[in-house]
C-alpha cells in the first residue's frame, strides 16, 4: 500500500522518508479507528489508503512524529475519511455527539447560550445545521482545532472555512436561541 500512496503524492525525499516513518508507526493503530468505525477489514483498508494520501499532502502540517498532537490529527483524518465512506455509500449520518467533554467557544453570544444550555442540546444543533457548516462548527468547536487546520481536515483552503464558520456559527446561534425558548 505505502508504494501506491507514494506514487499518487508528490514529495521530496526528506518528506518521504518523514511519511514512511509515519505509515509503519501509526498504520496499525488507524487501521483499527477506521474498522472500529466501518466493521469490515476491506472498507477500512480502503479508507485507510484514502486517509494516507491526505496525511502524505499534508505532511508539511506534521512537526514531531510523535507527538500527542501529531496522532490525534492523523486519527481525525481516518475519522473523516470513514464517514465520508460511510456517507458516499450508506445513508449514515456521523454522530456529532460522539465526544462530549470540552467545547472550546470564541463568539461572546455562544458563551451566553452555552451557560443555560446542556452541552449534549447544542451538539445535537450542530449536527441539524446543514453541511458544510456542522462539520466546520464540529471541527473547530467541539474538537477544538484551530481554523488553519480544520482547513486542512476538511480540505478545504482556509478563507474558506472561515466563511463557513461565520456563517455557520449566526445559524449556529439563531438555532441555540430559538432551543433556549422552546
Amino acid at each position: 500500500m505505502l508504494s501506491v500512496i507514494l506514487m499518487n503524492v508528490d514529495l521530496n525525499e526528506s518528506e518521504s522518508n518523514k511519511f514512511e516513518e509515519l505509515y509503519y508507526k501509526y498504520r496499525k493503530r488507524l487501521f483499527s479507528c477506521a474498522f472500529s468505525i466501518l466493521k469490515n477489514n476491506e472498507d477500512s483498508e480502503d479508507v485507510l489508503q484514502n486517509a494516507f494520501i491526505k496525511i502524505a499532502q499534508n505532511i508539511k502540517c506534521i512537526a514531531e512524529l510523535e507527538s500527542k498532537e501529531t496522532a490525534a490529527f492523523l486519527t481525525v483524518i481516518v475519522k473523516n475519511c470513514a464517514y465520508d465512506f460511510l456517507r458516499k455509500y450508506s445513508d449514515y449520518t456521523e454522530p456529532l455527539t460522539e465526544e462530549t467533554e470540552n467545547i472550546s467557544v470564541n463568539d461572546n453570544s455562544i458563551e451566553e447560550l452555552v451557560d443555560k444550555l446542556e452541552y449534549e442540546k447544542i451538539v445535537s444543533v450542530i449536527k441539524n445545521i446543514p453541511s458544510p457548516y456542522n462539520e466546520v462548527l464540529y471541527i473547530h468547536f467541539v474538537k477544538d482545532y484551530s481554523l488553519k487546520k480544520t482547513a486542512v481536515i476538511l480540505g478545504r483552503k482556509t478563507a474558506t472555512v472561515k466563511m463557513q464558520l461565520v456563517r455557520g456559527k449566526k445559524i449556529l446561534v439563531e438555532k441555540l436561541r430559538e432551543a433556549l425558548y422552546d
